[in-house]
């Protein structure tokens, strides 16, 4: 009965091994794809995107049409669109014609087109944005993590000084966390070290996982070898 408990839970080490050792791996990678540039990086591994060239924003620029899709920018000629050549590299949230050219927020920041059908997009501003709008004094466009971005000429974006009210401070504070968001937040490690520094927690739990898939692995090759020498 021992011995076979004993195999059992060798075997058991052994299957989990392998899933462990790539959570850990990948684990790795998810916390750091920014650093890495993961979401660059092409595998010969293919996907199916249903909603990548589904249109997120559209603009009239030189009595032209162009609509901003996750795949790109691109022109609308005769109800067909085609990719701008020399088009932003980004996710396109929110497009604006403008007297100095078709401004671009995407995921990867705020882009400018002096010339869209020939010319190359100037980035403007480096961030994650999502809206971009022209106002009596300028521009204004909504970023994530800086809050709302202010410029004069829509070459130069700086953050706008923006403060809440007592009543939306409280709105924000007499909101329950969900039994959900908390779970997901342990898992993630956010509850313990804020969002900024998760990496931490899920670089502590692949390190873990890395180790018990490896020591795993070597354990029982090492008994497999003195099983062979007996």
């Amino acid at each position: 009965m021992k011995h076979s408990m004993r195999n059992w839970h060798n075997w058991v080490s052994i299957t989990l091994g392998f899933p462990l050792l790539l959570v850990g791996i990948t684990a790795f990678f998810i916390a750091h794809e920014h650093e890495l540039g993961t979401k660059k990086i092409e595998t010969p591994l293919t996907m199916v995107q249903k909603d990548v060239l589904e249109p997120r924003a559209s603009a009239v620029y030189n009595n032209q049409q162009f609509i901003g899709t996750k795949a790109g920018l691109f022109a609308v000629t005769n109800g067909e669109a085609s990719p701008v050549s020399n088009g932003v590299d980004d996710e396109i949230r929110d497009l604006l014609s403008t007297g100095q050219g078709l401004l671009v927020a995407g995921k990867e920041g705020i882009w400018r087109y002096a010339d869209v059908e020939g010319g190359q997009a100037e980035q403007l501003f480096k961030g994650d944005c999502w809206q971009i709008a022209q106002t009596e004094g300028g521009f204004n466009a909504a970023c994530k993590d800086v809050g709302v971005l202010e410029s004069a000429d829509g070459q130069r974006w700086v953050a706008q000084t923006l403060s809440f009210s007592p009543a939306a401070t409280a709105l924000v504070k007499s909101q329950g966390m969900p039994l959900s968001k908390v779970m997901m937040d342990i898992h993630t490690g956010k509850i313990f070290f804020g969002k900024d520094y998760e990496w931490i927690w899920i670089d502590l739990l692949g390190f873990a996982c890395v180790g018990l898939g490896l020591t795993g692995l070597v354990m029982w090759m090492r008994n497999r070898r003195q099983k062979t020498l007996v």
